[in-house]
C-alpha cells in the first residue's frame, strides 16, 4: 500500500512545487510623487497595487521625499532586496532641477545611465523604464516650494529633460513614459505635488504603457 500511493503523492507534490511561480515584482524607484507626499502615501504606485494587484503581479513603492537622481547609491540596496523583479520603474529628476542650470538636466541623464548600468549590472533580465517627470505649475506653487527654487527654470528644465530621457532611452534600449503632459494643471496639490486625481492620471499613463508593452507580463 505504501509503495503503491508513493508515486501518487510525488507527483502531487511536483505539480504543487513547480506550478507555483513567484510574483511580478515592479520596482518603483522614484522621490517624492512616488513616495505619495500630498495624498497620505496613496500615489500612483499605490493606486496600480490596488487596481491592479494581486499575489502574483505586485507593485513596491520605493519611492523617498527628496530623491534626487544625484542620490543614485540610493538604488544599490533597492537592487540587493529585489534582485529578481521584472521591472524597474524610475520616476527622478524634479529635484535635481530646482533654479536649474543646463548642466543639472546633464547629470540628470548622466545618473540614469548609472542607474540603468547598476540594473543591468545586478539584475540583467530585467526591463528598465524611464518616466520623466511631470510637470509643474508656478501658478499653484506653495510658497515653501518657491523657497525651494521651484521656479521656471525648473519648469524649463524639465522640458529639456524629457527629450534627453527619451534620447537615453533609446540609445540604451529602455523603455519610456512621458509623464511632462500627464497631470492636468488643476490637479496639483501645491503646485509641485500631484493630487489624487494627478496621481490617478500617472497610475492611468503607467499602466497603459505596461500593458501594451509588456503583454506577456501584465495580462488583461
Amino acid at each position: 500500500m505504501i509503495f503503491r500511493f508513493a508515486p501518487i503523492l510525488c507527483a502531487a507534490w511536483i505539480f504543487t512545487t513547480f506550478s507555483h511561480s513567484d510574483p511580478v515584482q515592479i520596482v518603483c524607484f522614484g522621490d517624492s510623487i512616488t513616495h505619495g507626499a500630498e495624498v497620505d502615501g496613496h500615489s500612483w504606485v499605490w493606486m496600480l497595487q490596488q487596481q491592479h494587484g494581486n499575489d502574483q503581479l505586485q507593485f513596491i513603492n520605493a519611492g523617498r521625499n527628496g530623491r534626487k537622481t544625484s542620490d543614485r547609491q540610493e538604488l544599490l540596496p533597492v537592487l540587493q532586496q529585489y534582485p529578481h523583479a521584472q521591472l524597474y520603474l524610475i520616476f527622478l529628476g524634479v529635484n535635481d532641477l530646482k533654479n536649474a542650470t543646463p548642466q543639472n538636466v546633464d547629470s540628470c541623464v548622466l545618473n540614469m545611465q548609472w542607474m540603468i548600468a547598476q540594473i543591468r549590472r545586478i539584475n540583467p533580465h530585467a526591463h528598465v523604464v524611464i518616466l520623466s517627470p511631470c510637470n509643474i505649475n508656478l501658478q499653484t506653487m506653495s510658497a515653501i516650494n518657491q523657497q525651494k527654487q521651484y521656479n521656471t527654470r525648473t519648469q524649463e528644465a524639465l522640458f529639456k529633460l524629457e527629450k534627453r530621457y527619451h534620447q537615453l532611452a533609446k540609445s540604451m534600449h529602455t523603455g519610456f513614459v512621458s509623464l511632462l503632459h500627464v497631470v492636468s494643471p488643476e490637479n496639483y496639490a501645491d503646485g509641485l505635488h500631484p493630487n489624487l486625481a494627478g496621481q490617478q492620471q500617472i497610475a492611468d499613463a503607467v499602466w497603459k504603457y505596461l500593458i501594451k508593452h509588456f503583454p506577456k507580463i501584465f495580462h488583461t
